[in-house]
Protein backbone atom coordinates (compact mmCIF):
# COMPACT_ATOMS: atom_id res chain seq x y z
CA UNK A 1 0.00 0.00 0.00
CA UNK A 2 1.59 3.63 -1.31
CA UNK A 3 1.95 5.89 1.74
CA UNK A 4 -1.30 8.32 0.62
CA UNK A 5 -3.02 5.34 0.34
CA UNK A 6 -1.95 4.20 4.03
CA UNK A 7 -2.51 7.95 4.95
CA UNK A 8 -5.92 7.51 4.41
CA UNK A 9 -6.69 4.47 6.09
CA UNK A 10 -5.10 6.00 8.81
CA UNK A 11 -7.58 8.62 8.83
CA UNK A 12 -10.69 6.14 8.25
CA UNK A 13 -9.95 4.03 11.07
CA UNK A 14 -9.68 6.55 13.39
CA UNK A 15 -13.83 7.06 13.10
CA UNK A 16 -15.15 4.83 15.68
CA UNK A 17 -17.21 1.90 14.72
CA UNK A 18 -20.27 3.05 16.45
CA UNK A 19 -20.26 7.01 15.12
CA UNK A 20 -23.13 6.64 12.99
CA UNK A 21 -25.23 4.71 15.74
CA UNK A 22 -24.14 7.27 18.62
CA UNK A 23 -24.20 10.12 16.63
CA UNK A 24 -27.85 10.03 15.42
CA UNK A 25 -28.77 9.42 19.04
CA UNK A 26 -27.24 12.42 20.92
CA UNK A 27 -26.35 15.27 18.13
CA UNK A 28 -29.52 16.74 16.56
CA UNK A 29 -27.78 18.20 13.67
CA UNK A 30 -26.11 14.90 12.65
CA UNK A 31 -29.47 12.98 13.37
CA UNK A 32 -31.40 15.39 10.78
CA UNK A 33 -28.55 14.93 8.21
CA UNK A 34 -28.83 11.34 8.51
CA UNK A 35 -32.53 10.68 8.59
CA UNK A 36 -32.39 12.94 5.12
CA UNK A 37 -30.06 10.81 3.36
CA UNK A 38 -31.80 7.89 4.69
CA UNK A 39 -35.26 9.23 3.26
CA UNK A 40 -33.83 10.34 0.05
CA UNK A 41 -32.00 7.02 -0.63
CA UNK A 42 -34.71 4.85 0.11
CA UNK A 43 -37.46 6.60 -2.06
CA UNK A 44 -34.71 5.94 -5.09
CA UNK A 45 -34.26 2.44 -3.91
CA UNK A 46 -37.68 1.21 -3.35
CA UNK A 47 -39.27 -1.65 -5.28
CA UNK A 48 -35.64 -3.15 -6.18
CA UNK A 49 -35.41 -6.77 -5.45
CA UNK A 50 -32.27 -7.03 -6.91
CA UNK A 51 -29.21 -8.41 -4.89
CA UNK A 52 -27.40 -5.04 -3.97
CA UNK A 53 -24.19 -4.63 -2.57
CA UNK A 54 -22.95 -0.97 -0.73
CA UNK A 55 -19.18 -0.33 -0.19
CA UNK A 56 -17.78 1.61 2.87
CA UNK A 57 -20.74 0.56 4.55
CA UNK A 58 -18.83 1.30 7.91
CA UNK A 59 -20.55 -0.12 11.62
CA UNK A 60 -23.77 -0.44 9.31
CA UNK A 61 -26.12 1.76 10.65
CA UNK A 62 -27.17 3.44 7.30
CA UNK A 63 -27.03 0.14 5.23
CA UNK A 64 -29.28 -1.39 7.88
CA UNK A 65 -31.70 1.03 7.76
CA UNK A 66 -32.01 2.03 4.62
CA UNK A 67 -32.27 -2.07 3.54
CA UNK A 68 -35.21 -2.04 5.98
CA UNK A 69 -36.94 0.88 5.46
CA UNK A 70 -36.47 -0.16 1.12
CA UNK A 71 -37.93 -3.81 1.92
CA UNK A 72 -34.45 -5.43 0.20
CA UNK A 73 -34.75 -9.08 -0.29
CA UNK A 74 -30.84 -9.01 0.00
CA UNK A 75 -28.35 -6.57 1.20
CA UNK A 76 -24.16 -7.62 1.23
CA UNK A 77 -21.73 -4.37 2.72
CA UNK A 78 -18.39 -4.08 2.83
CA UNK A 79 -15.56 -1.45 4.18
CA UNK A 80 -11.97 -1.85 4.77
CA UNK A 81 -11.87 -1.48 8.53
CA UNK A 82 -12.27 -4.79 10.54
CA UNK A 83 -13.41 -3.11 13.46
CA UNK A 84 -16.10 -1.59 11.37
CA UNK A 85 -17.44 -4.98 9.90
CA UNK A 86 -17.42 -6.38 12.88
CA UNK A 87 -19.47 -4.14 15.17
CA UNK A 88 -21.68 -3.72 12.03
CA UNK A 89 -22.36 -7.56 12.15
CA UNK A 90 -22.53 -7.72 15.73
CA UNK A 91 -25.11 -4.83 15.76
CA UNK A 92 -27.03 -4.45 12.86
CA UNK A 93 -27.42 -8.11 11.35
CA UNK A 94 -29.91 -7.77 8.90
CA UNK A 95 -27.31 -7.15 6.00
CA UNK A 96 -24.36 -9.19 5.62
CA UNK A 97 -20.30 -7.70 6.10
CA UNK A 98 -17.71 -8.50 4.85
CA UNK A 99 -13.62 -6.71 5.06
CA UNK A 100 -12.75 -5.89 1.30
CA UNK A 101 -10.59 -3.68 -0.56
CA UNK A 102 -12.86 -1.47 -2.89
CA UNK A 103 -10.40 -1.69 -5.50
CA UNK A 104 -10.18 -5.70 -5.47
CA UNK A 105 -13.87 -6.88 -4.64
CA UNK A 106 -14.28 -10.66 -3.75
CA UNK A 107 -17.14 -11.32 -6.13
CA UNK A 108 -17.65 -13.19 -9.34
CA UNK A 109 -18.20 -10.81 -12.19
CA UNK A 110 -22.16 -9.92 -12.19
CA UNK A 111 -22.53 -10.95 -8.92
CA UNK A 112 -24.97 -8.35 -8.17
CA UNK A 113 -27.76 -6.21 -9.87
CA UNK A 114 -27.24 -3.06 -7.63
CA UNK A 115 -24.71 -1.61 -6.00
CA UNK A 116 -24.61 1.49 -3.40
CA UNK A 117 -21.64 4.41 -2.58
CA UNK A 118 -22.92 6.34 -0.09
CA UNK A 119 -20.45 9.38 0.65
CA UNK A 120 -17.72 7.06 -0.32
CA UNK A 121 -16.05 8.29 -3.75
CA UNK A 122 -15.07 11.72 -2.08
CA UNK A 123 -12.68 9.62 0.19
CA UNK A 124 -11.17 7.62 -2.93
CA UNK A 125 -7.84 8.76 -4.45
CA UNK A 126 -8.89 6.80 -7.59
CA UNK A 127 -12.81 6.48 -7.90
CA UNK A 128 -12.53 5.20 -11.18
CA UNK A 129 -10.58 2.39 -10.02
CA UNK A 130 -13.46 1.67 -7.72
CA UNK A 131 -16.62 2.13 -10.37
CA UNK A 132 -14.32 0.20 -13.25
CA UNK A 133 -14.48 -2.89 -9.95
CA UNK A 134 -18.19 -2.21 -9.27
CA UNK A 135 -19.27 -2.12 -12.75
CA UNK A 136 -17.36 -5.77 -12.77
CA UNK A 137 -19.38 -6.97 -10.14
CA UNK A 138 -23.28 -5.30 -11.43
CA UNK A 139 -25.04 -7.72 -13.57
CA UNK A 140 -26.27 -6.93 -17.16
CA UNK A 141 -28.32 -3.96 -16.73
CA UNK A 142 -27.58 -3.47 -12.88
CA UNK A 143 -27.95 0.00 -11.21
CA UNK A 144 -25.41 1.91 -9.17
CA UNK A 145 -26.41 4.70 -6.97
CA UNK A 146 -24.09 7.48 -5.48
CA UNK A 147 -24.33 10.11 -3.28
CA UNK A 148 -21.47 12.56 -2.86
CA UNK A 149 -21.25 16.42 -1.51
CA UNK A 150 -21.99 19.16 -3.86
CA UNK A 151 -18.34 20.99 -3.28
CA UNK A 152 -20.12 23.71 -5.73
CA UNK A 153 -22.68 24.46 -2.81
CA UNK A 154 -21.14 27.22 -0.68
CA UNK A 155 -23.37 26.16 1.70
CA UNK A 156 -21.70 23.00 2.69
CA UNK A 157 -18.44 24.70 2.15
CA UNK A 158 -18.39 26.73 4.91
CA UNK A 159 -20.57 23.83 6.89
CA UNK A 160 -17.97 21.12 6.33
CA UNK A 161 -15.07 24.00 7.12
CA UNK A 162 -16.66 24.49 10.55
CA UNK A 163 -17.37 21.06 11.09
CA UNK A 164 -14.03 19.77 10.73
CA UNK A 165 -12.81 22.18 13.12
CA UNK A 166 -14.73 20.96 15.81
CA UNK A 167 -17.10 17.68 16.57
CA UNK A 168 -16.54 16.18 12.95
CA UNK A 169 -12.61 16.93 13.82
CA UNK A 170 -12.11 13.37 13.13
CA UNK A 171 -13.23 13.73 9.13
CA UNK A 172 -10.54 16.30 8.79
CA UNK A 173 -8.42 15.83 5.36
CA UNK A 174 -10.88 13.00 4.61
CA UNK A 175 -12.27 14.26 1.24
CA UNK A 176 -9.38 14.09 -1.53
CA UNK A 177 -12.06 14.31 -4.17
CA UNK A 178 -14.26 17.77 -4.71
CA UNK A 179 -17.64 16.29 -6.97
CA UNK A 180 -20.20 18.97 -9.18
CA UNK A 181 -22.47 17.40 -11.03
CA UNK A 182 -20.97 18.11 -14.12
CA UNK A 183 -17.52 16.18 -12.82
CA UNK A 184 -19.70 13.22 -11.37
CA UNK A 185 -21.65 12.43 -14.48
CA UNK A 186 -18.42 12.89 -16.14
CA UNK A 187 -16.52 10.08 -14.06
CA UNK A 188 -19.63 7.57 -14.59
CA UNK A 189 -20.10 8.00 -18.09
CA UNK A 190 -15.86 7.55 -18.28
CA UNK A 191 -16.07 4.34 -16.47
CA UNK A 192 -19.23 2.74 -18.74
CA UNK A 193 -22.57 3.99 -16.57
CA UNK A 194 -25.44 6.05 -17.92
CA UNK A 195 -26.79 8.23 -15.70
CA UNK A 196 -30.46 8.28 -15.52
CA UNK A 197 -31.74 10.36 -11.94
CA UNK A 198 -30.80 13.15 -9.99
CA UNK A 199 -31.81 14.14 -6.63
CA UNK A 200 -30.00 16.99 -5.16
CA UNK A 201 -31.12 18.15 -1.72
CA UNK A 202 -30.44 19.46 1.87
CA UNK A 203 -30.61 22.54 0.34
CA UNK A 204 -28.43 21.31 -2.69
CA UNK A 205 -25.41 20.28 -0.31
CA UNK A 206 -25.66 16.26 -1.31
CA UNK A 207 -26.35 14.93 -4.89
CA UNK A 208 -27.63 11.69 -5.50
CA UNK A 209 -27.51 10.18 -9.15
CA UNK A 210 -28.59 6.54 -10.11
CA UNK A 211 -27.06 5.26 -13.23
CA UNK A 212 -27.17 2.54 -15.18
CA UNK A 213 -24.60 -0.19 -16.61
CA UNK A 214 -24.10 0.06 -19.96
Amino acid sequence: MDESRKKLRDIHDEVPPDYYDRSMKTNLFQWFWHTRRISTLTKLLRGEKARMLDIGSGGGTLLDRISKKAGLNFSAGVDASFGAIKYAASHHKGPRYLCADFYELPFKDSTFGYVTAIEVLEHLEKPENALKELKRVLQKNGKILILVPNEKNLLFRVIWYFWTKGKGKVWKEAHVQQFTKESLGALLSSTGFKPVEWKMFLLGMLMAVKAEKE
